[in-house]
């Protein structure tokens, strides 16, 4: 599944409606990390834990060789797109607490691993809006 991916507009729509650019979803990425699902866990009320071991980190640019995550479920919005234990995947950890994380798997995950290289010294200088904190 690819959230973070725009319509030829270069900007995904928030629930106010209003466009967030690929810089600014870096900026207001707590976490951006590349790797295998190791654990996922039900934590109640729209929310998931999820354990990942780590390949490469992004945002930070360092990190544990685990991480741990709560996050919004994905498949409170679609089933079909739950986290699977095995699951090989680059996720973008928002930092706005109900948004459902971005994700890239299988194919998707070479040309995001290089835009996210490439836009992550862009996103240094940009700030996240504060619809998406």
């Amino acid at each position: 599944m690819t959230v973070t991916a725009d319509d030829g507009s270069g900007k995904d729509a928030d629930t106010t409606g209003r466009g967030q650019t690929f810089p600014e979803a870096l900026a207001c990425a707590t976490a951006v990390v590349e790797g295998n699902l190791t654990a996922v866990r039900p934590a109640g009320q729209g929310r998931v834990h999820v354990t990942v071991s780590v390949d490469q980190w992004f945002k930070p640019s360092t990190g544990p060789a685990t991480a741990r995550f709560d996050l919004a479920d994905p498949a409170v919005a679609d089933p079909a797109e739950a986290y699977t234990t095995g699951d090989h995947l680059l996720l973008l950890v928002p930092r706005r607490k109900k948004q459902i994380p971005d994700t890239s798997q299988g194919q998707e995950l070479r040309p995001m691993r290089d835009r996210i290289t490439r836009t992550l010294p862009e996103a240094a200088h940009t700030p996240c809006p504060p619809e998406f904190q």
